[in-house]
């Protein structure tokens, strides 16, 4: 899965249109489309800040698994 398309997958998870996560995370709309049309990769900074929209880790904006394999579930951290 592309990073495009795990911030679509998450922010739908989360009830959210992506055009909404970009207002929250403070990332123009157009960054994320123009990646997804070219199906180029976002960049790191851009990631953060739509992490911190979502209220997870980068860690765990990559990993995949963890909603499936029983691991910190996607927005809780650990103190």
């Amino acid at each position: 899965m592309s990073t495009v398309e795990r911030v679509y997958k998450l922010a739908a998870d989360r009830g959210l249109s992506v055009y909404k996560l970009a207002k929250k995370s403070d990332v123009p709309y157009t960054t994320i489309k123009a990646a997804e049309y070219r199906g180029s990769q976002l960049t790191v900074d851009t990631l953060y800040r739509l992490c911190e929209g979502l209220g997870i880790t980068m860690s765990e904006f990559f990993d995949e698994n963890a909603e499936e394999t029983g691991g910190t579930p996607i927005g809780i951290h650990n103190a």
